[in-house]
């Protein structure tokens, strides 16, 4: 997959802009609070359907401006080969000053974020990468949902209605506390969310096991890459519940997360809050038997942390058969200039690749085939000869 082209209107400071992309290597140079990575934002905003950086979507619409517009001109792959074949398809997208929005492929509208989401197929490098592995557990949960998002489609609607079910059952539980509800009644509704949780836990635990199991040896394979030596390099899922249930079958494991929160349901209504479910899951990320969050080095963890989203690409196309579009933001001042190098020459080997770097040393030298590149000042593009 690659994106051909662009036509962005008002996103953030970028003047008005109108652009042709290399296939292979896009650069983008200029120093801090230019646009380079406001550049970035708007090319991989469809891919998500929402703002990498958690932005709010009316501040992505320029100053002084009622609406943005972007157009994407992409190639996508298609057929069962190695992406030598690709079909042209326009993705669009609208954001008005009071945060409305809309998307089109081809002209026709797309109304649910879950039909967008993998659509086009991005992997996204910043600088908070390198804190997947000592960050937070929900750093890692949200790797693994955005990573399964794309190539499953009924995975995001499953999380979607589960996060809506939990906040009920939060507000359920709060009130219940309070002395709001009757002990029948809040049983009883207790017990119906508890169902329907079970019902989308079930295919969340399920699938975030075994995308474990397929990210690992190709995370593995690229931090023997990238660190120059072999590893034993390990993904491991946590799950969070009462009980550690062995069964991968989503109908038999529901019955029994079903039965886990009812045995948890008084101790709950105690402390007026859910104590157990998937949004407590965690990944473990070990090296030669090393939790690295833990006994992990700065260089180890920031390399286990690129070698995971590396993965994350090559998931996309064992599952898909599409090479994902690789977003590269400020990424390179946090590695040393041998490993920066090397995964420079790793990503564009297959991937269309994009750039932005304020540090004109973090790219000297390196010359691939198809590079074209820019400089970013105050929201203008200029193209480098």
């Amino acid at each position: 997959m690659r994106i051909t082209a662009a036509k962005i209107s008002n996103f953030r400071n970028l003047v008005e802009t109108e652009q042709s992309f290399s296939p292979r290597v896009n650069l983008f140079l200029g120093e801090n609070g230019q646009g380079k990575t406001n550049l970035l934002e708007a090319l991989n905003y469809f891919a998500l359907g929402r703002s990498h950086r958690g932005a709010r979507n009316d501040e992505l619409v320029r100053f002084g401006f009622t609406h943005l517009h972007v157009q994407l001109m992409v190639e996508c792959e298609d057929g069962p080969g190695e992406g030598d074949m690709f079909t042209e398809k326009t993705f669009e997208y609208g954001i008005g000053r009071g945060g409305g929005r809309r998307f089109r492929i081809d002209g026709q509208a797309v109304s649910r974020r879950a039909d967008l989401v993998g659509k086009l197929a991005t992997v996204f490098f910043s600088p908070d990468s390198v804190g997947l592995v000592r960050g937070g557990p929900e750093k890692r949960r949200r790797f693994v949902d955005q990573g399964l998002a794309g190539i499953d489609r009924f995975y995001l609607t499953h999380l979607q209605a589960y996060l809506r079910a939990l906040r009920q059952k939060t507000q359920l539980l709060r009130d219940f506390k309070k002395g709001k509800l009757q002990a029948r009644q809040g049983r009883r509704e207790l017990d119906a969310w508890n169902q329907k949780l079970a019902h989308h836990a079930a295919y969340i635990r399920v699938s975030r096991a075994e995308y474990a199991r397929q990210i690992e040896p190709y995370a593995n394979q690229a931090y023997t890459g990238l660190a120059a030596e072999d590893s034993a390099f390990k993904f491991l899922y946590k799950p969070y519940l009462a009980n550690d249930f062995q069964t991968h079958e989503i109908q038999e494991l529901e019955k029994e997360i079903l039965a886990d929160f009812d045995y948890i349901m008084l101790d709950e209504i105690r402390r007026g809050r859910p104590l157990s479910g998937p949004h407590f899951d965690d990944f473990e990320v070990r090296l030669a038997d090393r939790d690295l969050r833990t006994f992990g080095s700065q260089g180890e963890t920031r390399t286990a942390a690129i070698s995971l989203i590396l993965a994350k690409s090559d998931v996309v196309f064992q599952v898909r058969r599409v090479r994902p579009v690789l977003f590269f933001d400020d990424i390179f001042s946090e590695l040393d200039r041998k490993r920066s190098r090397q995964l420079q020459e790793q990503s564009c080997r297959q991937h269309q690749v994009f750039i932005a770097t304020a540090r004109a040393e973090d790219v000297s030298g390196w010359q691939p085939e198809g590079l074209r590149a820019w400089e970013v000042k105050e929201g203008r593009l200029e193209a480098v000869a």
